[in-house]
């Protein structure tokens, strides 16, 4: 039976979007200012937190809840004409608005640089020298630039709590659809 309720898969959003209110606690950014030394620079980096790393990490995340969803809710599961797989874009696109499909587009192809690769860095690998492998936005050596505001540079990709917030936005609206 399915089970269209997204109750579960928007507190999963939840859940990955409060990661950035850790980051911003006054609690936090007061215990950076006290233990950070005078010579670096006063930022969670500076203590251990690989702020870009936690970003890319919650975006697969937020994929996982968008998956969990239409798995259990039964969406259709089209063969993408992009990626030519079954994907997030493709089950979702009859839901989304404006440009919420390039915004879940770009997630589907972080998901991939994030949960398969090395923390936002698109190698041989990602690209498929020996498989060829097609993406929805990122290209090999092409700039792009994101829904969410970041810029992927033909290569890397620097996120930041804001380009987690953009996302976790879209999947929340998305999800928020369904009754």
């Amino acid at each position: 039976m399915a089970d269209r309720n997204p109750g579960r898969a928007l507190d999963v959003v939840r859940r990955v979007e409060m990661m950035c209110d850790f980051i911003e606690n006054p609690a936090v950014r007061t215990a950076v200012e006290q233990a950070v030394p005078v010579t670096m620079p006063r930022a969670p980096g500076a203590l251990g937190f690989d702020i870009p790393l936690w970003v890319g990490l919650g975006a697969v995340g937020l994929w996982a809840a968008l998956d969990g969803f239409s798995e259990r809710a039964v969406l259709p599961d089209p063969a993408c004409p992009t990626c030519g797989r079954h994907c997030i874009p493709a089950r979702f696109g009859p839901h989304v608005q404006g440009n919420e499909g390039t915004s879940l587009a770009e997630l589907e192809d972080l998901r991939h640089l994030y949960a398969h690769n090395y923390a936002g860095e698109a190698d041989d690998e990602y690209f498929g020298t020996t498989v060829p492998r097609r993406r929805h936005v990122l290209a090999r050596g092409k700039v792009a630039q994101l829904t969410c505001g970041a810029q992927f540079d033909g290569q890397r990709i620097q996120l930041d709590l804001p380009h987690l917030r953009a996302y976790a936005g879209v999947a929340r609206a998305v999800l928020q659809r369904f009754p």
